[in-house]
């Protein structure tokens, strides 16, 4: 394997994957990370409240960037924020009907696009990649970048 070649490919696949999920999605005025945020806001509200600091920690996103899609998201009709009864500084982040009606949508391209991703890699294969990605998002967040720059 050449040197640097996991990093330039990591990035040429996320960038792969926001451009299909935009230019899929982009009649329904969502983005490919919104549209993520809204199946994860669906799926975690079953079990619960969902806050902002729960799409943090979920999608690793720093607090300005999720402020600034919640935001966003909102203006567009896809979330409200509620203020809690016992702590009005606390906001719960609710999908709206426009939401939950594009919600399937979405959930179809996302599997479609994670089938075209894997679709010529064995089941072992998919499981043993996936482990590999987690493993590598875990590694860069042990280490974080920040703390050996290079030189």
């Amino acid at each position: 394997m050449n040197k640097n070649e996991i990093g330039k490919y990591i990035q040429i696949v996320s960038r792969q994957i926001k451009r299909n999920m935009d230019e899929t999605l982009n009649c329904y005025n969502v983005t490919g990370v919104q549209s993520m945020i809204i199946q994860y806001i669906n799926k975690k509200s079953k079990k619960g409240d969902v806050y902002a600091k729960d799409i943090e920690e979920e999608f690793e996103m720093r607090k300005a960037t999720v402020t600034g899609t919640i935001q966003l998201m909102e203006t567009n009709g896809l979330i409200e924020r509620k203020a809690k009864e016992e702590d009005c500084r606390l906001k719960q982040i609710v999908l709206t009907q426009k939401a939950l009606e594009i919600e399937k949508k979405i959930e179809k391209q996302i599997n479609i696009m994670e089938r075209n991703i894997v679709c010529d890699m064995e089941k072992e294969e998919q499981e043993q990649f996936l482990k590999l990605l987690k493993k590598a998002s875990y590694n860069l967040y042990k280490f974080d970048a920040n703390k050996e720059k290079a030189h």
